[in-house]
């Protein structure tokens, strides 16, 4: 199974998705990891975008990250915090999610 994680420095969460850098992608079967770039991540840096009005810039976070998640053949998001729009359209690409208070990678349950 293959799991992401938001995250900026492979150690912990981060708190919303559009302002990490990367989405690590861990395959529990082999232990790989993979560290691809968050592609909101660059348009944040780019437009200045701040965390108090990331819901009032439709950054299409739920748009952009599930058809790349589900190319890379990730099954599972865990994340802090998930919109309605990526709610809606992981589970049209049929991968689940999980939400966590956990921060620190080493302890999360990827399952």
């Amino acid at each position: 199974m293959k799991v992401a994680i938001p995250t900026s420095n492979q150690k912990t969460l981060c708190e919303y998705i559009p302002f990490c850098k990367y989405l690590m992608i861990i395959d529990t079967e082999t232990n790989e990891t993979e560290l691809l770039e968050n592609p909101i991540f660059e348009r944040v840096k780019k437009e200045h975008i701040k965390k108090r009005n990331c819901g009032e810039n439709g950054l299409q976070t739920g748009q952009i990250l599930p058809p790349l998640l589900k190319e890379k053949g990730v099954d599972l998001l865990i994340a802090m915090h998930l919109g309605e729009g990526l709610l809606d359209n992981l589970e049209v690409y049929g991968i689940k999610y999980k939400i966590t208070h956990e921060r620190n990678i080493k302890d999360l349950e990827l399952k």
